[in-house]
């Protein structure tokens, strides 16, 4: 089975060591971080006298490094080094995270409040004896400038059960903006719970909820005042009072002169962007680590689920051929991991169809499937009713026109569902050079996707900022959840399928896998245009299901394009409408030919 993937949230942690003895909760915290660690031994005890000689240090030094192990390193100051020379080490190293330990680290060797003061990297002060595995953990988001900190730092706990509690002002009854991302994203963790209360006590509040846990974890203060120790009133209260163990951190970022409006908004996009990042640490994955085809076979077996490969076509003669052959003949005769594989035409007038037929796939020309319903024109008409034409309990779809097709635009797909339960759909990436007649560009493709799709996803849809290539052709996911969602029926089915994933399934559901590379023929200026248009309807429709207002009733859906002829400029209008159809499982045809639908 393939080990799970894991989030580092701080890739060199740094802790300083007084004495012979190494702090034991400092450790154990960064080993659950999982970054690199470097000691920095301090050679003098706290009151003076020298507590190594040049032999014992270098014992010293080599029994440290056995005993955590090959992710150490240790950088040794000179002797009767304080606060200002391990900070002048700390300035040129730059590590991400400083960890020090109450009391250990202050009791003489420096001061919390010279650390505080000018510390040159993100800190982390831990008090209490380090929590057993599968602990519980609260962390209180207050919006404060060490949020994000101290989110990134919670989510690199790996083995302990997350609760994130929102502190919010008595008088709101709702989320602010910002932090309706985290409200919308956190929850589809895994052994995370998220939770909001309404105090105007927040220390009494967090006090109460921390009774429960094993490991609280909170910022310290915007503004701290001179009669605090410089972690604030909230912070130093808890610190004291309460009764599990406490991790306080400090961002190196300069707080604001204003602690307010914009500024004290960023912190809910800046902590969405630490959950991007651990999806994206945790959920993406190389086709390379799924081409144990009987190791995927296998798991296909013992989980007793049946697979199905649609392939979309429209006047692909030149390369449909090729994609049925090598796709057949790897993962349906030399290893039984497809069950079927179904060309969905769109009434193509070339020899696409007889090609398809003529090695033996079943053809289906997707305006003469579910007739009762009408036949609209796209790609994503295609997709929809192959639903209803398949049989596998995971459906994959990949384009005809790849040129270079490889087993691994399947497999590739295929491997994070079935190693990973939680996961329902999973995108490929690739580069992608594009074929200019008999010359392949090295880069060029994907510009809908990195001049329409991302800016619009960055914008709105923050949270599904880490997927690479939005818009790509291979993709698959589960039946029971693909089943739910609405189809779009033009160029907008890749949108549309990724956001409601996200809007029904959680970010952690989703998973993308790099195909290597894709090279396919290069589409007309005037076609991706079109495409642009239908795309920006698809994100304009997502908004509308959900801020429930509309929009695209007031919104021109013709499209005038330029032509240029015989030296004049002229205007052709179109229509370019993308219409939306409505979830397989909602389609009575379909629930008589699938009972098992829904369950």
């Amino acid at each position: 089975m393939l080990t799970p993937k894991r989030f580092i949230p701080f890739r060199r942690i740094a802790i300083p060591v007084i004495g012979h003895t190494l702090p034991p909760n400092a450790l154990n915290l960064a080993r659950e971080l999982g970054g690199e660690i470097t000691l920095y031994p301090l050679s003098s005890s706290p009151h003076g006298e020298r507590v190594h000689s040049p032999r014992q240090k270098r014992k010293e030094l080599s029994k440290w490094q056995e005993s955590i192990g090959p992710n150490v390193r240790i950088q040794v100051l000179p002797e009767s080094a304080g606060w200002p020379s391990l900070r002048q080490y700390l300035e040129s190293d730059l590590p991400d995270l400083l960890l020090l330990e109450i009391p250990y680290h202050f009791q003489g060797a420096f001061t919390l409040h010279e650390v505080l003061s000018s510390t040159p990297c993100n800190l982390a002060l831990i008090r209490g004896p380090w929590p057993e595995h599968y602990g519980n953990v609260l962390l209180p988001l207050r919006g404060g400038p060490h949020a994000e900190l101290s989110l990134r730092l919670a989510l690199g706990l790996h083995d302990f059960r997350l609760t994130a509690l929102h502190l919010v002002g008595p008088e709101r009854s709702q989320i602010e903006g910002p932090f309706r991302g985290l409200a919308r994203i956190l929850p589809s963790f895994r052994d995370l719970t998220y939770k909001t209360a309404a105090s105007d006590q927040p220390a009494q509040t967090i006090l109460e909820e921390s009774r429960q846990a094993d490991l609280l974890i909170i910022g310290a203060a915007a503004r701290p005042t001179p009669e605090t120790s410089g972690l604030g009133s909230t912070a130093e209260s808890l610190l004291n009072q309460a009764t599990c163990s406490v991790v306080v951190v400090k961002s190196a970022q300069p707080v604001p002169e204003l602690w307010s409006g914009p500024e004290s908004e960023r912190i809910g996009y800046k902590a969405i962007s630490v959950l991007v990042d651990k999806w994206f640490a945790e959920n993406t994955f190389h086709a390379d680590e799924f081409a144990n085809l009987h190791e995927l076979v296998a798991l296909k077996e013992k989980q007793n689920v049946t697979i199905s490969l649609a392939l979309p076509a429209l006047n692909e003669e030149e390369t449909v051929g090729q994609v049925i052959s090598c796709v057949k003949s790897a993962l349906m005769e030399q290893v039984p991991l497809l069950d079927e594989i179904v060309l969905m035409d769109s009434n193509s007038t070339d020899r696409t169809r007889e090609i398809a037929a003529e090695l033996g796939i079943p053809v289906y020309i997707h305006q003469e499937v579910l007739p009762k319903y009408g036949a609209r024109r796209g790609k994503g008409e295609a997709l929809w009713k192959s639903l209803y034409v398949t049989k596998g309990d995971i459906i994959v779809w990949i384009d005809t026109d790849i040129v270079n097709i490889h087993p691994r635009f399947v497999y590739g797909i295929l491997g994070p569902l079935l190693h990973f339960p939680q996961i329902q759909f999973v995108k490929g990436f690739y580069r992608r050079p594009i074929r200019e007649g008999e010359k392949i560009q090295a880069t060029g493709g994907g510009r809908v996707t990195e001049l329409t799709a991302r800016p619009l996803i960055n914008m709105f849809y923050p949270e599904l900022s880490g997927v690479i290539q939005p818009l790509s052709g291979e993709y698959g996911g589960r039946r029971r959840a693909l089943e739910r969602l609405p189809f779009f029926s033009g160029y907008g089915v890749e949108t549309g399928l990724l956001i409601d994933v996200f809007e029904h399934f959680g970010l952690s559901s989703i998973a993308q896998v790099d195909l290597q590379e894709r090279i396919h023929h290069n589409q007309p200026l005037e076609a991706l245009s079109r495409m642009s248009f239908l795309i920006l309807q698809a994100f304009i429709r997502k908004l509308e299901q959900r801020y429930h207002f509309p929009i695209l009733e007031e919104v021109n859906k013709s499209m005038k394009f330029i032509r240029y002829e015989e030296g004049r400029y002229s205007l052709l209008v179109q229509e370019v409408v993308e219409q939306e159809r409505p979830p397989m499982i909602e389609i009575p045809e379909y629930l008589e030919k699938h009972p098992h639908a829904g369950s």
